[in-house]
């Protein structure tokens, strides 16, 4: 059923909110890791060709959010038509740009190979049209009630949003079983794995209602509703992954320090120096037959000795050997991520 006036104009006021809610959120996390750029800018990391698109993805977004708030808090009359077209191409290309760090992290983790390229290239090409389509359908114009511009035409977006969750899926899909085909114990792997799985929550929780929502198309500000946030989101969660990824690949410290074997101290054995001189003085003052028992006892301690120092030198023995096994595993898993750090520098 068609919503009534003043239920489009109570949407618009939620939908207000949330924008300016998410815009917060963004804004606050662009300024916060502004350092990383300026670590890059300044040479001290190295710089990466894919980190163009990082830059592009995070102004894009910026400047989505920007016209966005331009638009929605100005109060006199302007040109709504073209403000609804830069809002348009900032937003879906700014997610555009997201998803080809996607595709470009799902290359990386299978070796480059081509039938990888091919399928994740494919699916992006996709989405590029889709979000062509996008900014040329819906439009806006000056609305006295809300003394702002109202957006129309946007269930025209539901096809350009199924065709982004479908191409999210596969280059997702493809991206985690690459992570879990290369499953080892480093922590760099651990770090692809998480991330992978917070992706994937990410474009879960902000794509599925933007697409029931536009079939479902109760009016325009709903179908909008989901669209900042899933913007927003997907461009943080892309960012930070490959801030996070390049941040460890490209560090100095060694995330497996050498192990230094520890120092057994000395055992200290009963009957020693001591024991013989007690016995000594024993001798000195005893009687023949105290001497001759003193005597045996000394011989049965003596052996007890080497019991112990056999016993003893056993043990350290199993326990180089254990230590040497435990420094050998550790020295295969830094090879390892010396060699995954390698192949997912892009």
């Amino acid at each position: 059923m068609p919503s009534s006036d003043q239920e489009v104009l109570d949407t618009y006021d939620h939908l207000l909110k949330v924008v300016h809610t998410f815009a917060g959120l963004f804004m606050w996390e662009y300024v916060i890791t502004l350092d990383f750029e300026w670590e890059v800018y300044t040479g001290r990391r190295p710089w990466r060709w894919s980190f163009i698109v990082y830059l592009v993805a995070r102004g894009l977004a910026l400047s989505s959010i920007i016209v966005t708030l331009v638009g929605f808090n100005l109060t006199r009359q302007f040109n709504c038509e073209a403000w609804i077209r830069a809002v348009l191409f900032t937003s879906w290309f700014a997610a555009a740009s997201a998803s080809f760090l996607l595709v470009l992290r799902g290359v990386a983790i299978w070796g480059r190979d081509n039938r990888i390229m091919i399928a994740t290239g494919c699916a992006f090409a996709a989405n590029l049209v889709g979000s062509v389509y996008a900014v040329t359908k819906g439009s806006a114009a000056w609305s006295l009630p809300l003394h702002s511009c109202a957006i129309s035409g946007t269930s025209g977006y539901k096809w350009s949003i199924t065709i982004n969750f479908v191409q999210d899926f596969i280059l997702l899909t493809i991206m985690f079983f690459g992570v879990l085909h290369k499953k080892n114990a480093t922590h760099l792997w651990n770090l692809l794995y998480f991330q992978g799985l917070f992706w994937i929550l990410s474009a879960i929780l902000t794509e599925l209602p933007s697409v029931a929502l536009s079939f479902k198309n109760i009016n325009d500000p709903w179908n909008l509703m989901f669209q900042v946030p899933h913007m927003t989101f997907m461009v943080i969660t892309s960012s930070r992954a490959y801030r996070d990824l390049f941040q460890y690949i490209t560090s100095d410290q060694d995330s497996y320090p050498s192990r230094r074997r520890r120092r057994r101290a000395p055992r200290m054995r009963s009957g020693g120096a001591g024991g013989a001189a007690a016995r000594d003085v024993q001798v000195t003052v005893t009687k023949t037959i105290e001497f001759d028992v003193e005597l045996h006892g000394g011989a049965v301690h003596d052996a007890s000795r080497e019991e112990d120092a056999v016993a003893e030198g056993e043990e350290d023995e199993e326990l180089d050997k254990a230590e040497a096994a435990l420094e050998e595993a550790e020295e295969q898993v830094r090879t390892l991520e010396l060699q995954m750090k390698q192949e997912l520098q892009i």
